[in-house]
């Protein structure tokens, strides 16, 4: 109240007035001064500018203006308008009050619900003007009642309230001119005048407002007209008895009520209330609950509550999705009725209330557009970015990044940008199908000491996998640490082998038991140096390997030569092929005596040696075919063969072919079962060969 007299500065007052009567004329105005609680840059406020010449010996000692201001001073309630600043100007009192419209303005458009809550908010300002302030309202009607924006409706008129102290007869028959003729008893006397005035009011209400849907409203309107309307006055009930009718309190009301009413409740009260509040509120329309309760959800008092940070907030500023969440307004709800609240909160210097719309920053910055998030989010965000709060500086900067995709960093950062870092990946890896999934990443280098299966479940760079199926499997080269040793994983028995063999799918059976007798005999050769250390040179290792080959090579033509003498006639084809024979089964003594490697634990070989896979193999002519083959291998191993002169008597010449095949079978056709153990087999019969000491000449005793 010190305020009296006091100016607003920099107020701007609109030209057009929304309301003219006998004593004033009503115009809305914006105060540029920063309010906290509105959480707006100005005030949106109401001027009544009184007028200079008021008629009426009832204003002969005070007019209704300086009535009206001296009234609103004195009393102060959440249901009275509330009085700001006054001010003299230009010989006129101005009053400054919240923004209000006139209720009949708005009566039209004001929902059923709306009008039982509105109806008990005048009734509790009644409640309190007449029983606790004991005061007297002269002139309840719909021109003393005002609506603010959030749609909270006003008593006011005050400049009919006189004191019941001071109020006589003369006082009603001077004021009588102007009252609201239907809200005069006619009984005329000092009591029950407002119980009779409020019935009125509530029956015009009602009959132009379609409030059928509201429960017990008929039964309140039969209330009305019997017992507040009584012809005896001293059995007119109380307004304070009038609030407990069922009309004022169903679930609703009571929901609203204790919403308002919370700074009055003690803390058990408010967590009892707040732990069932949201399935009570899942019983109305989304609608209503969200015009009329969504400031009261969204106040100071609610947000900063811990049992409603638990059990209501979660729930109202998340909004409904498609997969069926349990918030309480769908987005275009949310749209309409809270955003414009939580924008106005957004610019309050509360950090525990900047906390909280942080935590649910991404609900509703979706439903906002890039116009909206630049001009009335971003500003703010960026004030918190220099706030000495760590908590809050944190979270700012991850809204900050959330918005980097909406509003680009451009605009969330500013100044001037440039850029530090390049695209590291080859360019193979980069791919420019967007229709081809990426399934995992592919690392450049493989890993190693690892299996080909693991290889493929740990990568470690974002090069894709190849989507070919027909693609042969790379093997992984191990590291130069001794990993080449490795037996676990290296295995060169059955790759060779089977590269031989399917890559010759024509050949005739000679090349085919050829190319399996040098796959075996490789293999001899490099299990023979597994207890080595090997070298990391591929030409030595394969210098050595052609060095052996020489000497097996010399050994078996050596052998070949010896044999050969003993013989006749022989075609060329049938030496050849006793001769594969023999070193197939050399080859095969040998392999004999090296123990074969252990299974592999998987099913793709790794092999080490590069070289390994350079596997040549003769390919036959087909007999089809004229073309001679490429190479011949095995040409400089042929024996010479000398012929005797022919002779009248045809001479057939048989060859012993268990002197050059390792089997059972002698050169009689009988069976010797350890022949193939002991070397070279000899006629059992004539034992005209006996083999010397050194093995490398024979004798013939015969």
């Amino acid at each position: 109240m010190g305020n009296e007299g006091s100016k607003l500065k920099g107020l701007i007052i609109d030209k057009n007035a929304v309301e003219v009567n006998d004593f004033w004329a009503l115009y809305n105005a914006e105060s540029p001064t920063t309010c906290n609680e509105e959480g707006s840059d100005g005030q949106h406020l109401s001027i009544f500018k009184g007028e200079l010449l008021v008629k009426g010996q009832l204003w002969a000692a005070q007019g209704p203006m300086e009535r009206a201001i001296k009234n609103l001073m004195i009393y102060r309630h959440p249901y009275i308008l509330k009085y700001m600043s006054t001010w003299d100007q230009s010989g006129q009192k101005h009053l400054a009050t919240e923004r209000v419209r006139p209720l009949s303005d708005v009566l039209a458009q004001q929902s059923p619900i709306q009008v039982c809550l509105g109806l008990r908010t005048i009734l509790c300002s009644l409640i309190f003007l007449i029983e606790k302030a004991l005061a007297r309202h002269l002139n309840i009607c719909t021109q003393s009642i005002y609506v603010t924006d959030k749609g909270s409706w006003r008593l006011a008129g005050f400049e009919y309230v006189w004191k019941a102290k001071d109020l006589s007869k003369e006082i009603l028959e001077l004021a009588h001119s102007f009252r609201q003729p239907l809200a005069i008893d006619s009984a005329n006397g000092e009591l029950g005048l407002e119980q009779f005035a409020f019935a009125t009011l509530c029956e015009h209400i009602l009959d132009n407002c379609g409030t059928a849907s509201t429960p017990h409203v008929q039964e309140f309107r039969d209330y009305c007209s019997t017992h507040l309307k009584h012809q005896n006055i001293e059995l007119r009930p109380k307004l304070s008895a009038v609030l407990l009718h069922p009309y004022f309190n169903h679930e609703f009301v009571l929901i609203h009520s204790f919403l308002f009413e919370l700074p009055l409740k003690s803390v058990q009260e408010r967590q009892q209330f707040f732990s069932n509040l949201i399935e009570r509120l899942r019983c109305f329309d989304e609608q209503v609950v969200a015009s009329q309760l969504a400031s009261d959800l969204l106040s100071r008092m609610v947000l900063l509550d811990p049992t409603a940070q638990h059990c209501v907030t979660p729930y109202v500023l998340r909004t409904k999705t498609e997969n069926g969440t349990t918030a309480l307004f769908a987005p275009q709800t949310y749209l309409q009725y809270l955003l414009p609240h939580i924008l106005k909160m957004f610019r309050l210097r509360d950090a525990q209330i900047r906390l909280i719309l942080l935590d649910y920053f991404m609900e509703y910055v979706r439903l906002l557009s890039d116009e909206q998030l630049q001009s009335e989010i971003l500003p703010h965000l960026q004030m918190g970015m220099n706030d000495t709060n760590d908590v809050l500086v944190a979270k700012t900067l991850r809204c900050l990044a959330d918005l980097v995709p909406i509003l680009g960093a451009a605009t969330v950062l500013g100044g001037d940008r440039r850029r530090c870092f390049s695209d590291g990946r080859p360019h193979a890896a980069v791919s420019t199908d967007c229709s081809t999934p990426w399934q995992e990443p592919r690392s450049i280098t493989p890993l190693m000491n690892g299996s080909a299966v693991d290889a493929v479940d740990y990568m470690v760079s974002g090069s894709p996998l190849p989507v070919e199926s027909n693609v042969a499997p790379m093997p992984l080269r191990l590291s130069p640490d001794g990993g080449e040793d490795d037996k676990s994983v290296t295995n060169l028995s059955e790759k060779p082998l089977e590269l031989s063999q399917g890559s010759c799918p024509d050949s005739s059976s000679d090349n085919a038991d050829s190319s399996t007798s040098s796959a075996a005999h490789e293999q001899t050769l490099v299990n023979d140096e597994e207890e080595a250390w090997s070298d990391w040179d591929n030409t030595d290792e394969l210098q050595r390997l052609h060095v052996k080959q020489e000497a097996m090579d010399e050994l078996n033509l050596n052998n070949v030569e010896t044999n050969s003498s003993t013989s006749t006639q022989a075609t060329q084809p049938s030496l050849a092929d006793s001769f594969r024979t023999a070193c197939s089964s050399v080859s095969t003594d040998v392999k004999k005596t090296i123990p074969a490697p252990p299974p592999p634990s998987f099913n793709r070989q790794l092999i080490d040696d590069l070289s390994a896979l350079d596997i040549q193999v003769q390919l036959t002519t087909p007999a089809n075919r004229s073309e001679p083959a490429e190479f011949d291998f095995f040409k400089d191993m042929e024996p010479i063969i000398e012929t005797k002169p022919a002779s009248s008597d045809p001479e057939v010449v048989q060859i012993d072919a268990s002197r050059f095949a390792a089997t059972s079978m002698g050169s009689n056709g009988h069976d010797v079962d350890d022949a193939g153990d002991q070397g070279w087999g000899h006629d059992e019969d004539e034992d005209d060969v006996v083999w010397g000491s050194n093995g490398n000449q024979a004798t013939n005793v015969a």
